[in-house]
């Protein structure tokens, strides 16, 4: 089983450029993809027991426990497993306690086949990135200062959010040090770490390298 199934966990600190990675995996990759978030609102949509336990912590901004983003994460590759699928995880795991749990999934069978990216940013860049970064108030698209965009595409307003204030960004990458850098020890034999503060397309061409050397290959 191990053989026909691949799992590729995507890691990086807010404003290190996962989002745009993630997209670009996506669109030229056959692979299955699951973010934490869209899965979480997909059981409520559905009105899942796991999405009634979760609505109102959701809706309050909350964070969801580990028992039930474990148990929706396993849920969901397994409706895949054997299907030959390629998994690309983003926002799980995020602590180690999590990576132990998916390491177990059918009593360890799946911790072979998991392979992880983190992108690595230095967080003086990170913090330019983001304080530079501007949010469309009528449609919520972000643009950073490489787009050169004073005005959205749908005629809305730029503005900066509260969140990426400079002190704001430093709290924050505080927290994701914490959490991380446990998770990125723990995967130490299973991480390729790829140099995020490149064009777009400089990081795309490593993220296809890193992929091709876990055998990964684009889509046809």
């Amino acid at each position: 089983m191990t053989e026909s199934i691949k799992i590729v966990i995507l890691l990086g600190a807010p404003g290190s450029g996962k989002g745009t990675v993630a997209q670009y995996i996506r669109d030229r990759y056959n692979i299955c993809y699951f973010s934490t978030g869209n899965l979480l609102r997909n059981e409520v949509k559905e009105k899942t027991s796991i999405g009634r336990r979760v609505e109102n912590i959701l809706g309050s901004g909350g964070l969801v426990g580990d028992d039930v983003v474990n148990e929706i994460v396993e849920k969901n590759i397994e409706k895949v497993a054997e299907s030959r699928k390629v998994i690309l995880l983003d926002g799980y795991p995020r602590t180690k306690n999590q990576a132990v749990v998916l390491d177990a999934i059918r009593s360890g069978e799946f911790k072979e086949v998991i392979r992880v990216i983190e992108l690595d940013v230095g967080v003086e860049e990170v913090v330019a990135r983001i304080s530079q970064r501007r949010v469309c108030a009528k449609c919520g698209n972000t643009y950073g200062p490489m787009d050169g965009v004073k005005v959205c595409s749908c005629g809305g307003e730029l503005i900066k959010r509260k969140d990426d204030e400079e002190a704001t960004i430093r709290n924050r990458l505080n927290e994701y040090e914490k959490a991380t850098l446990p998770l990125s020890q723990y995967y130490s034999n299973r991480i390729v770490k790829i140099p995020g503060n490149g064009t777009p397309k400089e990081v795309a061409h490593k993220v296809d390298g890193c992929l091709h050397g876990f055998g990964i290959e684009k889509r046809r």
